[in-house]
């Protein structure tokens, strides 16, 4: 993330979650073309006992999905990654370290209530995802995302406490949450300057969180 968005997490004390529609993937949310056209044939052959306008209504509704899920984003590695930083964070950004543990505490203790899931990678063309839950779609991406080993966060407003709490045109939701145990560790990106890093480790520091700052050595050169 950026410094604006480190700095929100930190004021606020807030996990932001974005709704599902905003993401830039057009297929964020939706089924796969080998899924429907499986669907389709067992209608047409009577294997199942919908119809093809069921099939029809069930596509139109994955809009509305989206527009009722909300996600929280996490890079799921023990190690860092040259192309998520490049992709994500610049010269002047940062990402912090948690746990799968310290998250699903974080949403558990929210009055909305969510839950957690890494992300399937597969070939929308070749691979049905199933339409047994409307929930699958959002644990499913393109190979061509697979370099982002998501662990994501989830939560939607359709139904339950949740739309009590959820305002009907919300484009986001946010969950309180305590840095100082969410946070483990903020790596600097490893093309900041070492001022950045410095600002980095006193904004911690003025918020008096116990949090180790590392600048990322990434792209220091070897020394033997």
């Amino acid at each position: 993330m950026d410094l604006t968005k480190l700095l929100s997490l930190l004021e606020n004390r807030r996990l932001f979650f974005a709704r599902a529609d905003m993401f830039d993937d057009p297929y964020e949310g939706t089924w796969s073309k080998a899924g429907v056209k499986k669907l389709r044939a067992q209608v047409a052959a009577g294997t199942i006992p919908l119809t093809s306008a069921t099939v029809d209504g069930l596509l139109a509704s994955s809009e509305s999905m989206r527009q009722k899920t909300f996600i929280s984003c996490w890079f799921a590695s023990e190690h860092e990654s040259a192309a998520m930083w490049e992709l994500y964070a610049s010269s002047k950004g940062v990402a912090i370290m948690s746990d799968h543990d310290s998250l699903a505490s974080a949403i558990q203790a929210a009055p909305i209530t969510g839950s957690t899931t890494m992300i399937s990678y597969v070939d929308y063309d070749k691979t049905p995802i199933s339409f047994k839950n409307t929930f699958f779609p959002f644990t499913h991406k393109r190979l061509s995302f697979e370099h982002e080993n998501e662990l994501r966060a989830i939560i939607s407003s359709d139904g339950g406490i949740n739309r009590q709490h959820i305002q009907a045109d919300a484009t986001s939701v946010v969950i309180d949450i305590n840095p100082e145990y969410l946070i483990k560790k903020i790596f600097v990106s490893p093309r900041a300057d070492q001022w950045f890093s410095e600002l980095v480790e006193q904004i911690v520091n003025r918020y008096s969180l116990p949090i180790p700052v590392v600048k990322s050595n990434l792209y220091d050169r070897p020394i033997y």
